[in-house]
């Protein structure tokens, strides 16, 4: 959280993008979305979109596999769009950090301040701007390479079941974002219900892989809040 807290302070670009230290971005992706950024740099900033969304890769290094998660089949082509012009959203295609680059002035209308110390916080980075998101464009390109499979990742269930307590916490952020969504939106709202769906679920299932007495505790108090 502190590193993009940083970023974002220092950002005088109209656009910004989070690259994990992980992660690393295909070379020709990345001009052709230069491309296109400095196109609408050119433009009144009332005709820029708020949300740029690439697809991005999976890379399982050390299996030596990939997969690509696209969003072809949600987004108009080459047209900025709203909500309502968007299409349902699968499992494995939410909005996800890897995917999204933000005009910066979201950011800062929205206000976002990421907890300091604390993993996870990519779900409040990706979550918190979308009610000052009014219109987005995608760019059908394989982005950005996600570098997976590693055993201490903050991804991997032994080390996230370590870190519960930050889950828990990320999940409790995104719930009061939610309630405090201002957006009426239907297809916003629904959206963000959905993402916020999955990451409850995520976190429930976190604490009961726990199967602790404590776990299971966190796990009621949770679901009530």
């Amino acid at each position: 959280g502190s590193g993009v807290n940083a970023g974002m302070m220092l950002a005088n670009g109209i656009y910004f993008k989070v690259v994990d230290s992980d992660d690393w971005l295909d070379e020709a992706a990345f001009h052709k979305l230069m491309s296109v950024l400095r196109f609408w740099c050119r433009t009144k900033e009332e005709k820029r979109p708020d949300l740029v969304v690439c697809n991005y890769v999976y890379d399982h290094l050390e299996e030596g596999k990939t997969k690509a998660v696209r969003y072809g089949n949600l987004f108009p082509e080459q047209k900025i769009c709203r909500w309502d012009e968007i299409g349902c959203f699968s499992p494995e295609q939410y909005l996800v950090m890897h995917a999204l680059i933000f005009r910066t002035g979201v950011l800062y209308d929205c206000g976002l301040k990421l907890p300091e110390h604390t993993f996870y916080v990519d779900n409040i980075y990706v979550f918190e701007p979308l009610p000052y998101v009014r219109n987005m464009y995608y760019l059908d390109v394989n982005f950005y390479r996600y570098f997976i499979g590693r055993d201490d990742q903050s991804v991997n269930e032994k080390v996230m079941i370590k870190r519960i307590d930050q889950q828990i916490r990320v999940n409790k952020l995104m719930v009061d974002a939610y309630i405090n969504c201002k957006n009426t939106n239907k297809q916003l709202k629904a959206y963000m219900f959905s993402y916020l769906d999955i990451i409850t679920t995520i976190s429930s299932i976190m604490l009961i892989r726990a199967n602790t007495e404590e776990s299971l505790q966190k796990k009621k108090e949770l679901l009530e809040y």
